[in-house]
């Protein structure tokens, strides 16, 4: 056999910043791939990157040193391109964060004097501003 076609799924978690409370969000992923494997005379793994293959689609060819076939990468790639790595959950009716619960942060309701909560810290790293040189 020369060659080998598999068509792989992959179901998993993955864990994730939430865009609204900054929370660890964990959820479900599946993934599609299909792997034409070759077989070559040398030694070593190589992976093809021809513009024929589709985006779920790989080619790597192979030598008769190769016991394994390391799809991380592949995986990682699919996730990248299929699924929202900062997701922002929608809010209920009483505005609130369909995920953890929390209230979301309205704009209006953050009083002209106060700094708001999520960027305290830069302003703390804020340089003072310098005064311009008095009688030039």
């Amino acid at each position: 056999m020369t060659h080998l076609l598999m068509e792989l799924l992959v179901k998993g978690s993955i864990t994730l910043d939430c865009g609204r409370c900054l929370d660890k969000l964990t959820g479900a992923f599946m993934v599609k791939l299909r792997l034409l494997v070759e077989k070559k005379d040398k030694q070593g793994l190589e992976w093809d990157e021809s513009d024929g293959l589709g985006i779920e689609e790989y080619l790597v060819k192979i030598g008769p040193d190769i016991q394994e076939i390391p799809l991380e990468h592949l995986i990682a790639e699919q996730i990248i391109l299929n699924y929202n790595l900062n997701p922002l959950p929608s809010l209920d009716e009483k505005d609130r964060c369909n995920q953890c619960g929390r209230q979301a942060f309205q704009a209006e309701a953050v009083r002209k004097d106060r700094v708001d909560p999520r960027w305290e810290k830069l302003q703390a790293l804020k340089k003072p501003e310098q005064e311009p040189p008095k009688g030039q």
